[in-house]
């Protein structure tokens, strides 16, 4: 393992220790550099996946594959980007055609990834028309399994897009026409295959760095010779693996894909060992910098330094072990809780700050589990405590990255165990020497001119004084916060406003200002030019 910390990561390389959190104020200072790189909306991306969890089926829609109105107008203004379907995991057994055509007549089977079944009632046309209603740019996932009884073959590929993209003319685009739908779709964005690195499971069988790169070549090319304009996504995982995929794919491919999740012990409803989840993203951060380093060099090796290869992290969330009669074990239904808005909005910074090399992001996932949204019975839903988080980022941290600078009080990563999974597993960097502020930042300029600026308290159980330095010409016009006193603390059916979100105007304000961020509390400073 080896030190890769470089200046585009605010890092405080010092020793201070978690003695004395809240006696030492902390600095941001923001600065906008001559060509500030552009942050893509895209890094708020979601993700649908069946996972027999309520997600689509109990979720979105009904078992029938009606889609739930009542959920819409959550989804709606968060302004999503980007969504993915079908997965996942389940894509390796997914077959396409089932998911299309009469609803009586679509089969029922069995859901080998995630078990019970999969109807396929909220199928293709499902898909795309909810994408509309939600006012998302949908992104489908194809199906590159090996799997004697689930393969994923190149011409199903290829006729999936076809009848999604082809021309009312054409053979699959008058059974489009057929099911309901004359226009093309439009879909740009696919991705072809998902984590072929992985041991068997369900319909997956697991390929090598090699196997994989020479049979993407051949998906990619002929996808890309048919679709020249179609943005697609090969499979990412460790350095290796990424060089070995962007040696064969090159000049074929838009976008290497990461997944990396977070994990949280909950015993009796509170967080265990905090520490270990809240510091967990830097560690994502770091693999993200050593994959960016690479990614460059092959752009300006491939002369694409203008259309450029970019990540996606097209799977991520924080993961949450329940405690039972039987240990900690992984639950998609544990509620969102307030250090999770502090885990949300760290992952999100540190997107921000890898900004443009990561250049899309799909949280799992929106309903139900992990979710943002959480229905109840046919006809309810409410916001868990991290949609705030999510729909504040996606408004204001949009525009140009800018510098930020962040020196006081930290933890030297030693003394912790960062809990995170995904593909930091197999690239561990070393912590050795490092410590973090317990303030984490980051900071966009706005098209309006508006300076955003995002703390995040990585402390969970002292405030943090903070002191946020813009350059001259600004004044603060706002702090918009979350947090409260209890970070175990969620919202439910029946107390829907426990954790909730307040703008504070700020009159008079200047090119600094003076914050006190509680532990696990995220804030969004804002300011504007003089005279805006």
């Amino acid at each position: 393992m080896r030190s890769i910390f470089p200046k585009s990561i605010p890092f405080l390389m010092c020793s201070f220790l978690i003695q004395g959190w809240a006696k030492e104020s902390t600095t941001v200072t923001v600065e906008i550099p001559e060509a500030p790189a552009r942050v893509d909306p895209m890094i708020y991306g979601q993700m649908l996946e069946n996972v027999n969890d309520q997600m689509i089926y109990g979720g979105v829609a009904s078992k029938e594959g009606v889609v739930r109105q009542n959920v819409i107008p959550h989804l709606r203004e968060l302004q999503i980007p980007v969504m993915r379907w079908p997965g996942g995991t389940v894509v390796y057994e997914y077959q396409w055609r089932n998911g299309i055509g009469p609803k009586e007549g679509r089969p029922t089977v069995p859901n080998l990834a995630w078990g019970g079944v999969e109807n396929h009632q909220f199928g293709t046309d499902e898909f795309l028309r909810w994408c509309g209603e939600v006012g998302t740019v949908p992104y489908i996932n194809l199906n590159m399994s090996l799997h004697p009884d689930h393969e994923g073959t190149l011409g199903e590929a290829l006729d999936w897009i076809s009848y999604v993209n082809g021309d009312e003319g054409s053979d699959l685009g008058k059974l489009r026409a057929k099911n309901g739908r004359r226009e093309p779709y439009g879909v740009r964005f696919w991705c072809i295959g998902n984590e072929n690195y992985l041991k068997s499971r369900s319909a997956r069988v697991q390929e090598t760095d090699e196997q994989y790169a020479k049979r993407l070549k051949v998906w990619a090319g002929t996808i890309r010779h048919y679709h020249p304009d179609l943005q697609l996504l090969g499979i990412g995982h460790t350095k290796e693996w990424n060089g070995t995929v962007l040696k064969e794919n090159g000049r074929l491919i838009d976008f290497l894909t990461q997944h990396y999740y977070v994990n949280s012990k909950v015993k009796d409803g509170e967080i265990q060992d905090p520490l270990n989840t809240l510091f967990a993203p830097a560690e994502m951060e770091a693999h993200l910098v050593q994959l960016g380093e690479q990614l460059k060099e092959a752009n300006r090796h491939l002369g694409r330094e203008d259309r450029p290869i970019r990540l996606s992290v097209d799977e991520w969330n924080n993961r949450h072990s329940v405690n039972g009669e039987k240990g900690f074990a992984f639950s998609r239904q544990s509620p969102r809780r307030a250090f999770d808005a502090a885990v949300v909005g760290g992952m999100l910074n540190a997107f921000i700050r890898q900004s443009p090399t990561v250049g899309m992001a799909n949280y799992i996932f929106p309903v139900n589990a992990h979710g943002l949204v959480r229905t109840v019975g046919e006809e309810d839903a409410f916001r868990t405590a991290i949609y705030p988080v999510f729909k504040e980022y996606r408004e204001r941290m949009v525009g140009r990255k800018l510098e930020v600078d962040t020196k006081g009080a930290s933890l030297d990563m030693t003394t912790i165990k960062p809990t995170i999974d995904g593909d930091t597993r197999y690239d561990r960097i070393s912590m050795e020497g490092v410590s973090l502020p317990f303030v984490d930042a980051a900071a966009v300029l706005a098209d309006d001119g508006h300076v955003h600026v995002s703390l995040v308290n990585r402390s969970p159980d002292a405030a943090q004084a903070a002191t946020v330095a813009v350059p001259d010409g600004y004044a603060c016009e706002s702090v918009w916060k979350l947090a409260h006193p209890n970070i175990n603390a969620m919202n439910d059916s029946e107390n829907r406003g426990v954790v909730k979100s307040t703008v504070q105007a700020v009159s008079g304000g200047g090119n600094r200002l003076e914050v006190e961020v509680p532990p696990c509390g995220v804030f969004i400073v804002r300011f504007a030019r003089a005279g805006q």
